[in-house]
């Protein structure tokens, strides 16, 4: 569960999520950043009775995507999958009977609203959970699935509904020993190079500074991921869980605490790498002409903020220091609405 090749490791602290009020999560454990094992609330919510058996009855018929070759090394650094259309069942049945493509397969990430309509009046979210970003998401994976590390702009919190999962943590503190991917790597997520169970030392000798904080969830427990922080989660069982991508309430009040250390390492190197998934792109020259108000857009579509003008300067600085410009190019007209900045590579969200 801990990775004896790491400088430190410390257990997530566990906490009765009942004796919690928004506010008091949000100021004790949301703006600091700081993981926790939330129990005491899950049980006995709607949610908690989708188990496997379940949703097979429930929506057995519902069509999924499930990503494919998760044994290979390629998916465990978080660098290619393969996604395949089949139902729900199909997949569980895979999944039960452990057949080749069973072992190999995981349904993540699935979109509740989309693919599961059926279970929308079913799906009450603990009230701890603030803004939401976007969300919620089913997961189902066999016993011995291994997620690769990454991070997620958005802070999460992970719901077991069924089976047992295993955790790993990693603070954005320590946003250069895990590795990121280089820039340009699709998706919305920043994904690690290092394979938590068989760290290659000899490549990634920094790992060694890193501290990780571990955790065994089960069947109603509910893990706090803060925004930016890599985490590795391992199926010890068959499994089933929910998640959901949220950040503080009020109107700017998330972007301004991303924009301040430790966590604007990770923001800036989330933005970077998203401009990088653009810069080939014959719209990128357009979006460079309004970039103020395509991040602006960005901003307000991602994380639902409406970013102050300090803001949006300090990160168009970034950016074209990224670039290595001094200016931006002269809006030359056409069209009212700026290209936007779009994720690349972001499947079946």
């Amino acid at each position: 569960m801990s990775v004896s090749q790491c400088k430190l490791n410390v257990p997530v602290e566990h906490y009765l999520a009942t004796q919690l009020t928004l506010e008091q999560f949000e100021e004790k454990f949301l703006r600091p950043g700081h993981p926790v094992v939330l129990q005491g609330v899950l049980p006995n919510l709607p949610l908690s009775k989708w188990t496997m058996e379940y949703l097979s009855k429930t929506v057995g018929n519902n069509e999924v995507n499930v990503r494919g070759k998760t044994d290979q090394a390629d998916y465990k650094t978080g660098k290619s999958y393969t996604i395949r259309q089949t139902t729900f069942q199909e997949y569980v049945d895979d999944l039960k009977r452990k057949t080749h493509r069973g072992t190999t397969s995981y349904m993540a990430v699935q979109n509740i609203s989309k693919t599961f309509p059926q279970l929308q009046e079913e799906c009450i979210l603990p009230n701890i959970i603030g803004k939401i970003h976007n969300s919620p998401f089913l997961w189902v994976g066999h016993k011995g699935h291994y997620e690769y590390c990454h991070y997620d702009p958005d802070a999460s919190m992970l719901m077991m509904i069924e089976g047992e999962k295993q955790a790993r943590l990693f603070s954005c503190s320590d946003h250069e020993n895990l590795y990121p991917n280089p820039l340009g790597s699709k998706g919305k997520t920043i994904q690690s190079q290092v394979d938590c169970d068989n760290p290659n030392m000899n490549k990634f000798p920094k790992f060694a500074n890193a501290t990780c904080h571990y955790c065994t969830l089960h069947a109603g427990d509910m893990l706090f991921i803060p925004a930016f922080w890599w985490h590795q989660i391992t199926s010890l069982t068959d499994s089933v869980s929910a998640n959901a991508f949220f950040g503080d309430s009020g109107v700017d009040k998330y972007i301004s605490r991303i924009l301040e250390p430790p966590v604007y390492t990770a923001f800036k190197h989330w933005l970077t790498n998203v401009i990088e998934q653009n810069r080939s792109f014959a719209s990128f020259e357009r979006t460079l002409e309004r970039l103020h108000l395509c991040v602006e857009n960005l901003i307000l579509k991602q994380f639902h903020e409406v970013a102050q003008e300090s803001h949006i300067k300090t990160l168009v600085a970034e950016i074209l220091l990224f670039l290595g410009l001094e200016k931006l190019p002269e809006f030359k007209g056409g069209g009212k609405h700026p290209p936007p900045i779009k994720i690349r590579g972001l499947r079946w969200r």
